[in-house]
């Protein structure tokens, strides 16, 4: 009786170890998988929330992870005011053209994939085409 109490607590422990070593390999591989969004946004009030949400959505369905940076070119309408209401949720980097120095920023995340994506107008572009 005390031989197979052994056996159970032992091939418990051996579970318990193989799934931390596969989870902590598995948490490697992801973290070097992070991609970063740089949004470059003009007027398109229409159009951010939709992109922010959907890439943020596919990204969490297909196990990646994902940075977001708005880059906005001087809006009037209510681009900002939407990027920072979405930051509470997402974590979003806003900035707008006259705060940002593109070179020092590039040489910051040349080690990351970037894909920037200027915005249109364009009704029938999705986000889908950059996940």
């Amino acid at each position: 009786m005390m031989l197979g109490l052994v056996w159970i607590v032992g091939c418990y422990t051996a579970g318990v170890v193989i799934l931390h070593l596969l989870h902590w390999q598995w948490m490697k591989k992801r973290s070097k998988r992070t991609v970063h969004y740089v949004l470059r946004t003009f007027n398109n009030q229409l159009q951010l929330e939709w992109y922010i949400r959907s890439l943020s959505f596919f990204s969490w369905i297909k196990g990646r992870t994902i940075r977001i940076t708005i880059a906005d070119e001087g809006s009037t309408d209510d681009t900002i005011a939407i990027a920072q209401r979405l930051s509470r949720e997402h974590h979003l980097d806003i900035y707008t053209d006259a705060s940002l120095d593109w070179d020092e920023w590039i040489r910051q995340h040349e080690e990351e994939q970037v894909v920037a994506v200027r915005i249109s107008h364009n009704e029938m572009e999705t986000a889908f085409k950059y996940l």
